[in-house]
């Protein structure tokens, strides 16, 4: 599936002035804007939102959202299963000639992962200060001790990103308040001088 960026200008503009520094083209804000939109799916089934895509140029190879909770698989993160799917949609683990765009940073074991797939370069969107393992917490795909060190672009329309979880998470904060209220309201009592006929 191939898609030409139209409006680059403008799509470099969203990126962020940090994104633009690293090397960050209309092609791979495009591809951030594209794992955005599988994140939102994403947070309407229930999982946090963050998506990925892997893609060659201007053609993405696969892309996907988080499906922990769908599949009970506690590596389904986006990057990781998109990561398996171009390896097997290419016939092929390495993917060197690949980026991958993903709305939040990699943790430990998805930047393991981009180390042992060796992408290209990679593309974030929010910083991960809980677990992110591309700069934030470790830097594991630059550590110099590993034999691929792929470029990593931190920033890519942070604060949208960003968004997408914070407004996630408190979303499914109301929802467990308005749960946990609900299951401690008294039930209405029945008098004991009730005469039943």
């Amino acid at each position: 599936m191939s898609r030409h960026w139209r409006g680059g200008n403008a799509l470099l503009r969203m990126a962020g002035p940090s994104a633009l520094r690293a090397g960050a083209r209309a092609n791979d804000v495009g591809m951030m804007l594209r794992a955005m939109t599988l994140a939102r799916n994403a947070a309407q089934r229930g999982e946090v939102p963050v998506g990925a895509v892997v893609y060659h140029g201007r053609t993405v190879v696969t892309e996907h959202a988080n499906d922990r909770e769908l599949t009970g698989d506690p590596t389904g993160h986006a990057e990781l299963v998109a990561m398996r799917d171009a390896g097997r949609a290419r016939r092929a683990w390495r993917l060197s000639d690949c980026s991958l765009a993903v709305t939040l940073e990699p943790c430990a074991m998805c930047a393991g992962a981009i180390v042992n797939a060796r992408i290209g370069r990679v593309f974030f969107g929010a910083h991960d200060p809980k677990a992110g393992a591309c700069g934030s917490l470790w830097s594991i795909p630059a550590d110099g001790r590993l034999n691929h060190r792929p470029p990593i672009v931190a920033g890519i329309l942070a604060k949208t990103c960003g968004r997408q979880l914070t407004s996630f998470f408190a979303r499914r904060r109301q929802e467990r308040t308005a749960s946990r209220d609900a299951s401690t309201k008294p039930s209405p009592r029945i008098s004991r001088n009730t005469t039943v006929a």
